[in-house]
């Protein structure tokens, strides 16, 4: 049977190779930022109702989110996978959020057919808006995920890797308010902005000596002042504080809060701390689901290089879903450029390989993995208990 399966979706991943391919290239050939993804949606949405899903719209109350739903003949597991599909400011789909959504409905579509035989209930989750906002995190709050056995998707990268482990993230504004006066006839009577903002700078990077080795913490000033002569009475700068876990987020804040504060005594300032983005938590992979879909991905040819739990240096609005059912976020390896160069994600190179049919293709092989997995969950019930008793374990 076991053969038999894989050809299956073999059968049905290569009917879908035309559609998916005019998806993923009108997607990178039209990309919209977030929040503003509607002929994404169009086009995914009409190749789902096509293939027998029911739609939700704009949910969650977010614009450009959806669900769509097929609903076996016969009950089974609850498997999601995520979708996204926003671009980049001024290099477009630089992380190839096209290919995620390809991955992702075409691997949905592919898993119908089988979701009648075995039983199962394929949903197809599109988030918007992850490269800003992180609409998964909403979504998670409003327990889009709560009822979800497992979520999956694959991210493009340039080579093909197990989940990552992503780190939590949250983002603040950090503001001093102080006094202007003349910076050179007059400088005593005034309160230097700029000079807190210096000091808290530099208070930051005392801090980083004594931060354990997974924590970053970077900002840039984003008002520094109107005129050298003219003493700054406001200053305002966007912070990063990311950790491996969650909850060690917290603490670090009040670390930071306490660096501002000392900045603004230090002058004779004001200060206020305000949340600026969403704030992610960190992506706890379901090793179990992981190397399931591994060892699928391995069996049709592809290396996977094995991350395990360790933390990836970067953030991601996965990390929300994790902590609410069993996610994974594989990587398919897009390969070197032409010339043989490395690249990384937020680069033109990225965008160009993204439409590639070298990526394109590696694509089709993770939709067959994902595929695959999620068969296997249907057929093999002993799998999902492994998988759920190690996210009831999951320290939250």
């Amino acid at each position: 049977m076991e053969q038999n399966i894989i050809q299956r979706i073999d059968s049905a991943v290569e009917r879908l190779k035309p559609e998916l391919t005019e998806l993923t290239l009108k997607i990178h050939d039209n990309p919209e930022l977030g929040k503003e993804e509607r002929k994404a949606v169009e086009w995914q949405l009409a190749l789902l109702r096509k293939y027998g899903f029911d739609v939700a719209e704009k949910y969650c109350g977010i614009e450009t989110a959806y669900r769509a739903v097929y609903r076996g003949a016969k009950a089974g597991p609850k498997i999601a996978l995520l979708a996204e599909y926003d671009a980049l400011p001024g290099i477009g789909h630089g992380c190839g959020h096209n290919l995620i959504a390809m991955m992702s409905v075409g691997a949905g579509i592919a898993l119908a057919e089988f979701a009648d035989e075995y039983g199962a209930e394929i949903n197809v989750f599109g988030t918007p808006a992850e490269e800003t906002e992180g609409a998964k995190v909403v979504m998670s709050k409003m327990g889009a995920f709560d009822e979800m056995d497992v979520a999956m998707m694959s991210h493009p990268s340039m080579e093909s890797t197990s989940s990552i482990n992503s780190m939590a993230l949250c983002c603040r504004t950090v503001e001093f308010f102080g006094k202007t006066s003349h910076a050179a006839s007059a400088p005593e009577n005034g309160l230097n902005a700029l000079d807190a903002m210096i000091n808290f700078f530099n208070l930051v990077n005392a801090l980083r000596q004594q931060t354990k080795p997974d924590v970053r913490l970077h900002g840039i000033i984003t008002d520094g002042g109107k005129a050298p002569n003219i003493i700054p009475d406001y200053t305002s700068a966007l912070f990063y504080v990311r950790s491996s876990k969650a909850a060690e987020i917290a603490p670090l804040l009040d670390r930071v809060e306490a660096c501002a504060k000392g900045a603004a005594i230090g002058t004779g300032t004001t200060y206020k701390i305000t949340p600026a983005e969403v704030d992610f938590m960190d992506t706890c992979s379901n090793m179990a689901l992981n190397r399931l879909a591994c060892d699928n991905m391995e069996a049709l040819g592809v290396k996977m290089k094995w991350l395990g739990d360790e933390a990836h240096m970067g953030s991601s609005d996965l990390g929300d879903v994790s902590y609410r059912c069993p996610a994974i976020q594989l990587n398919s390896g897009m390969g070197p450029l032409s010339d043989g160069r490395a690249y990384s994600a937020h680069t033109a190179e990225f965008a160009e390989k993204a439409r590639s049919r070298e990526a394109i293709e590696t694509s089709f092989l993770f939709i067959r993995g994902l595929a695959k997995t999620a068969v296997d969950l249907m057929t093999k019930p002993e799998l999902l208990v492994e998988i759920k008793e190690e996210f009831a374990k999951l320290k939250r």
